[in-house]
């Protein structure tokens, strides 16, 4: 409920101010300075920058989670593509006989999370709620919403996914590669712990070390403890060869038990409404994009 009154009252302010105007303002109540739209030099300003001059097509086989696996397939190899069990553009209770008991359902033009279903246990499913819901994720223009007009570009499917976990039932870390590519490269390897329970983020240099700024400082830091897993050093490879064409992109990976795996290349990252502590980190971040200046 509380999603939907957000929700209701973007999209009024959106229609009210128009797209520009409103993203200016929520700039401003974010990030808690002006949105230079012309000469942008932050890593936010960038990411809205991009978000309102880049050609839909120029991304969209890269963001939708269906079509990207090619790309994937042919850069890294198919051995990096998480196991993909069924592809359909309208499901129905008929279509869940056949899966095994947990899955991962999901919609290949949705971001940040979202028209995901993790499934534990098939039985305890309302199958009729299910494909009613995902039916109807297929038909909402998700690039619309948020001003990244290449999520609407590819036909959208509803994908089932093998359900990965570690040996020990645990869901693995998501390792999010923020790679620039400029003269000098930089990785930013954000790491999202325990995402379905108590939310810890972090962010470490390509050498691993803890860096003393935040993107999105709402979540708890991780633990000093935590253990990256020993191939960390080919994971990051990986990411780096994914992007090597993009000036900037954030490369999602998964680590099971030493296996790589790929999630999803995303250009514009929180839509450019995650606010990062400090502004001067902004700012780094920002040098570390050479585009747009």
């Amino acid at each position: 409920m509380r999603k939907k009154v957000k929700y209701f009252i973007r999209d009024t302010l959106r229609i009210i101010l128009g797209a520009k105007n409103y993203t200016k303002l929520r700039f401003i109540f974010v990030h808690k300075y002006l949105l230079d739209f012309r000469s942008p030099k932050t890593f936010s300003e960038k990411i809205i920058y991009r978000k309102f001059n880049t050609e839909a097509q120029l991304f969209s086989k890269f963001v939708d989670k269906y079509t990207v696996r090619e790309f994937v397939k042919e850069k890294v190899g198919a051995e990096y593509l998480i196991p993909l069990i069924k592809v359909k553009t309208f499901i129905s209770p008929d279509d869940f006989n056949d899966l095994p008991v947990s899955f991962v359902l999901k919609t290949s033009n949705g971001g940040g999370g979202e028209n995901v279903l993790i499934v534990e246990d098939k039985a305890k499913l309302d199958l009729d709620d299910v494909c009613a819901k995902f039916n109807d994720y297929l038909k909402i223009k998700v690039g619309q919403i948020v001003d990244e007009h290449f999520y609407d570009i590819e036909t959208p499917h509803i994908i089932f996914e093998k359900l990965i976990k570690h040996k020990d039932g645990s869901y693995p870390s998501d390792y999010k590669l923020h790679v620039f590519n400029g003269l000098k490269p930089n990785v930013i390897v954000q790491v999202d712990a325990d995402r379905f329970g108590n939310h810890k983020r972090s962010l470490f240099d390509e050498h691993l070390q803890r860096l003393d700024f935040d993107i999105q400082p709402k979540y708890d830091s991780i633990d000093d403890t935590y253990e990256f897993p020993p191939n960390m050093t080919k994971l990051i490879s990986v990411a780096k060869d994914l992007s090597e064409q993009f000036k900037y992109v954030r490369v999602d990976l998964y680590n099971v038990d030493g296996k790589i795996y790929f999630g999803e290349l995303t250009f514009c990252h929180g839509s450019g409404w995650e606010p990062i502590s400090t502004k001067e980190a902004d700012y780094l971040l920002g040098s570390y994009w050479e585009e747009y200046n």
